[in-house]
């Protein structure tokens, strides 16, 4: 399930928000997780809109050693497989 050992983390919570946390109905640290993983879905491009984007770039006659690597490092790090 998971990919990378990361330790457990406390957070505090003012206390107003404790009735909050317990009308949930599911164990606090789930619901983070899946709004966590909601805002990625949100907040990123899908793998063939970044590949497009990338090769655009590619293609123009200015692209930098620097930017080609960071190219491959995206494209590396959100690869399917």
């Amino acid at each position: 399930m998971y990919n990378t050992y990361v330790p457990n983390k406390t957070i505090s919570v003012p206390d107003d928000v404790v009735p909050i946390i317990d009308s949930l109905h599911v164990p606090f640290s789930r619901w983070v997780t899946d709004q966590l993983r909601r805002h990625a879905a949100q907040s990123t491009m899908s793998f063939a809109d970044q590949l497009m984007a990338d090769a655009a770039l590619a293609a123009t006659d200015g692209l930098s050693r620097a930017d080609a690597a960071a190219v491959g490092e995206r494209m590396e790090r959100s690869a399917p497989w």
